[in-house]
């Protein structure tokens, strides 16, 4: 992306520039649904997309998601944890056809499905194994549901794509409380819990790795919607 300028907006970061030819937008709007959700609300009073495209990591909830491999939301469910209820967040399958379609590298394998969206992070692999049986879905996050909600309610269309940065069979840290009010990782916080519990500190490095790689995949995946969304305009 060629950045032109950057703007603070509230806690959220916004880059504004160009990428293959079309305007964008790029919002860093911190972890979990509030923060998520009160970015989307303060970039619209500026702009009016003409999509909203939410990207970013996601946990593997079938055994056959490798590290690294992108995901498509073609169902978003949103489950209350006081009450267990489950939301299920319409999405237009209609945008999802232009996926379908993308001219893309052999070493990307993409997966539609279900996505789960939760309030803390699902850390424990035991969790991720029922949750993907349970709702036969193959990914979970933490804030796409309030974002498709909203852009929705504003008849925006929406694309979700995540790539996944741990599978089923991962147990991961407890990054919750790590995040600050503002949806980011606290670097004290972070590094205070590393010194305090050493032999997690081979978890901390393998997932920075994985991270990584699910970074580089969807990056390569985005550079070709970006061509064939330009030609679809």
């Amino acid at each position: 992306m060629n950045v032109e300028s950057q703007i603070k907006i509230g806690q959220a970061d916004l880059w504004v520039g160009k990428w293959e030819g079309v305007n964008i937008f790029l919002v860093r709007t911190g972890v979990g649904k509030n923060c998520a959700l009160n970015a989307l609300e303060k970039v619209l009073l500026r702009v009016n997309p003409s999509l909203i495209l939410s990207i970013g990591y996601a946990g593997g909830l079938n055994p056959k998601l490798k590290v690294g491999d992108v995901f498509l939301a073609d169902k978003v469910l949103e489950i209350n944890p006081a009450s267990n209820a489950v939301r299920n967040h319409s999405l237009d399958l209609k945008q999802l056809e232009l996926l379908d379609e993308l001219n893309l590298s052999k070493k990307i394998v993409v997966h539609r499905g279900a996505l789960i969206t939760v309030d803390q992070v699902v850390d424990d692999t035991l969790v991720k194994q029922e949750l993907g049986l349970r709702f036969n879905a193959l990914a979970v996050d933490m804030e796409t549901a309030v974002l498709i909600e909203h852009a929705n309610e504003k008849k925006i269309p929406f694309l979700s794509v995540r790539a996944f940065s741990d599978t089923v069979e991962q147990s991961l840290v407890n990054v919750s409380s790590f995040i600050d009010s503002n949806g980011r990782v606290s670097k004290l916080k972070a590094g205070w819990y590393a010194m305090t519990h050493p032999r997690r500190i081979k978890q901390f490095i393998s997932l920075r790795g994985q991270s990584q790689q699910a970074t580089r995949n969807m990056t390569d995946f985005l550079e070709v919607f970006m061509r064939a969304y330009r030609q679809f305009e």
